[in-house]
């Protein structure tokens, strides 16, 4: 019986270790892709942007300009996960906020959100 030239790199092994690393980083890859908490978009400059600028459009009537407060609350520093954020836009408050479901889609939704998220 012949003995392998490399038995520290015999076929089934280098395969293994061939495949451990191939893991490692498709792990790294999507790591780098999704957000690091559950529930939590990762956001840009750009989407923050279009966010004020539909803050502006929608919202500053009652949060003010600079989303200080006015007839509505200050928005600076806000506690709320994202999903509490959406839903308070989509849904309002009765008798306190207006609902923007019919008004907003989605996407605008998340851009106020990623505002929401600049104002410290």
């Amino acid at each position: 019986m012949r003995s392998h030239p490399f038995p520290a790199l015999a076929p089934a092994p280098l395969l293994l270790l061939l495949l451990m690393l191939s893991l490692v980083l498709a792990a790294t890859v999507l790591s780098s892709c999704t957000p690091s908490q559950p529930g939590v978009r990762r956001k840009g400059e750009a989407d923050a942007t279009v966010g004020r600028t539909l803050f502006l459009k929608n919202c500053a009537h009652c949060h003010g300009a600079d989303a200080r407060g006015d007839e509505g609350p200050d928005l600076h520093g806000l506690d709320w996960t994202d999903e509490q954020i959406t839903a308070r836009i989509r849904n309002g408050k009765k008798g306190q906020m207006t609902a923007f479901a019919d008004k907003l889609s989605a996407e605008q939704i998340h851009r106020i959100e990623d505002y929401l998220r600049t104002l410290k």
